[in-house]
C-alpha cells in the first residue's frame, strides 16, 4: 500500500507515505488533506506540515495491525486499544476513565468524502463488535466502546480505483470491519485483555456492578482471606464460567424483553445447577446469579 513503519517504540508508533499524500478524516479534527505522515505518541493531537499527531496515553509497542484485500483492494487497520477501565455503553450516563481505543483504517482506493465518513461508521460499529467479542459490560449490560475513541479513515487520492460504498454490504465495507475488529482485538490482547483472561468469574461479575467485596458480602462466609483463596482456585473453572456465560445471556435477554424474568430466572437456574451448584435465588435474577457464583467460591 505504499506505507512503511518508520518508528515503533514505548513512545511512538509512527506511519510514513511513501508514494503519495492522503487525505483522511478524523473524529477529533475533521477532514485533513495531505497527510504524509501519521504517529500515535504521547503529545498532543495535532496536524501540522502534512503531519498527522494522534494522542495516546499508552505503550506505542502495542499497537495491534491487520491488512486484508480482495482483488486489488487492500485495507490496513492499526489499533490502539486498552480497555482494562473506562468502558462505556451508548446512551449510558456519560463518564471519564482511563479507557482509549484509537483506529486508523488506510485504503488504498479513492472516495468521495461521504464514503470516507461510512467508513468511520464501518469502523466504530467493527469496534463494539470487538469489544462485545470479548464479553465486555458496563452498568449490567454489554459495553460499546470505550470513553475515549478517536478513528481516523485514510484515502488514496492517487489510486485508479474509485469506491462509493464502505458500508456492511460491500466488499470494502467487509475489509474495514475485519481488519478493524482484528486490530483492536490484538491490541487489547498486547494491553493484558484477551478472551483468554476473560474466563473467569469474577471478570463477568465485575462488569455487572460485582465486585471481590460484593461477592463475599454474599457468600455466608466470615474469612475473607480464605475466600480470596477458593476464588483464586476455582475462578476460572471451564464448567462453571460457560455456565456463567449462559446465564448472562439468558439475564440480558431479559433485560432486553425478549423473556419475562420468570421463564429466565428458572432457565438460568437450571443451568447454573449443572454447572456449578444449587443456586441462590435473590431479589432479581442478577443478585440470583451473584449469590449463585458467592456460594460457588465458599464450597456449597
Amino acid at each position: 500500500m505504499g506505507t512503511e513503519i518508520i518508528n515503533r517504540d514505548a513512545d511512538e508508533f509512527s506511519i510514513m507515505f511513501m508514494d503519495e499524500a492522503r487525505d483522511g478524516m478524523t473524529t477529533d479534527l475533521g477532514v485533513v488533506h495531505g497527510i504524509t505522515k501519521i504517529t500515535l505518541g504521547h503529545g498532543e493531537t495535532s496536524f501540522t506540515d502534512g503531519s498527522l499527531y494522534i494522542h495516546i496515553d499508552g505503550d506505542a509497542t502495542k499497537v495491534g495491525i491487520s491488512e486484508l484485500s480482495f482483488n486489488s483492494t487492500f485495507v490496513t487497520a492499526y489499533a490502539f486499544a486498552e480497555l482494562s477501565a473506562g468502558l462505556m455503553r451508548s446512551g449510558c450516563d456519560a463518564q471519564t476513565g482511563d479507557g482509549e481505543i484509537v483506529l486508523i483504517v488506510l485504503m488504498d482506493s479513492d472516495m468521495p468524502d461521504s464514503t470516507l465518513a461510512r467508513a468511520g461508521i464501518t469502523a466504530t460499529e467493527a469496534i463494539t463488535a470487538a469489544v462485545q467479542d470479548l464479553g465486555l459490560a458496563y452498568g449490567g449490560e454489554p459495553a460499546s466502546g470505550s470513553v475515549r475513541q478517536t478513528i481516523v479513515t485514510v484515502r488514496y487520492k492517487g489510486s485508479g480505483m474509485y469506491l462509493r460504498g464502505a458500508g456492511k454490504h460491500t466488499k470494502l465495507g467487509e475489509l474495514i470491519g475485519r481488519s478493524s475488529t482484528e486490530a483492536v482485538k490484538a491490541s487489547a490482547a498486547e494491553n493484558g485483555l484477551s478472551i483468554v483472561n476473560r474466563m473467569s468469574l469474577m471478570e463477568i461479575m465485575n462488569g455487572y456492578g460485582y465486585d471481590q467485596d460484593r461477592i463475599f458480602s454474599l457468600s455466608g462466609t466470615e474469612d475473607y482471606s480464605a475466600f480470596l483463596a477458593k476464588i483464586l482456585d476455582k475462578d476460572s473453572d471451564p464448567r462453571a464460567v460457560a455456565s456463567l456465560s449462559a446465564a448472562i445471556h439468558i439475564y440480558n435477554e431479559s433485560r432486553w424483553g425478549l423473556v419475562d424474568e420468570g421463564t429466565a430466572t428458572e432457565a438460568a437456574i437450571g443451568i447454573l445447577r449443572v454447572g456449578m451448584c444449587e443456586p441462590v435465588r435473590g431479589k432479581d435474577l442478577l443478585e440470583t446469579l451473584a449469590s449463585t457464583v458467592a456460594r460457588y467460591f465458599a464450597g456449597c
